[in-house]
């Protein structure tokens, strides 16, 4: 539906309507010219005119609002709701279009996950607000320091993939440090007198041509769970894991 709604544009409308106000007058005039025309010029005439009519009430009260309702659901789908980053069905589908470019032209991608460490014992000492006061935090933090062409995305309840295009191991491993630096001297709320600090423990790994988004995917979450186990808090990369 929302197919047919993008080709009913106010411009088509507009001409459309401006046609059969024309073809109407001009099947009136000839009428009250008493010309002796075809007699079916004035029914031609309103036909037209009605249906123009029709078309652009049909626009405006359905196919408009259905065309404007599909883009805000879609909209919706890529972002996360608490964090209003991409969400892990719009990250992923971005990941897809970098594996694709750097597979294609050989261009350097990098991925890192980020995983919040004892999340679960912050939700436990202080409620599910103190979680959601620490996942906007931390959000924060991830998008001041990543670069502009970089993408960041909640990919589960405690953890980021951040994307980044162009961006070899070592490149990489620095802004995953700075992120691990930032975060781990950065206050966050948990109710009106108490602010306590969180750590990240982050894996670090490069695209390799040919691989899909799961090879990928399972790659860095395996790195993450070494460096939860070597003691979190840190970075690590399938060099080092």
């Amino acid at each position: 539906m929302s197919r047919i709604a993008n080709t009913v544009t106010p411009a088509l409308v507009v001409r459309l309507g401006v046609i059969s106000f024309a073809g109407a007058i001009v099947a009136f005039a000839v009428g009250a010219s008493g010309s002796g025309a075809p007699a079916w010029w004035a029914p031609f005439g309103i036909t037209v005119l009605v249906a123009a009519g029709v078309a652009a009430l049909t626009y405006a009260w359905v196919l408009r609002p259905l065309a404007r309702h599909g883009a805000d659901t879609s909209r919706a789908d890529e972002l996360d709701e608490l964090t209003q980053t991409l969400s892990r069905h719009g990250i992923t589908v971005k990941l897809f279009e970098f594996m694709a470019l750097a597979d294609r032209y050989g261009n350097r991608l990098s991925v890192a996950i980020v995983g919040i460490d004892h999340l679960q014992d912050l939700v436990g000492e202080y409620g599910e607000d103190a979680r959601d006061s620490a996942l906007q935090t931390i959000t924060e933090v991830l998008t001041e320091t990543i670069r502009m062409p970089d993408r960041i995305g909640r990919y589960d309840d405690d953890k980021f993939l951040a994307i980044l295009p162009e961006t070899n191991m070592n490149g990489a491993c620095q802004i995953a440090e700075r992120i691990r630096s930032a975060v781990s001297v950065t206050d966050i709320g948990v109710s009106a007198r108490r602010k306590v600090r969180l750590t990240v423990s982050i894996g670090v790994t490069m695209f390799r041509r040919g691989e899909d988004v799961n090879q990928l995917l399972t790659r860095v979450n395996r790195i993450l769970e070494q460096a939860k186990t070597q003691g979190r808090n840190r970075v690590l990369t399938d060099l080092a894991a």
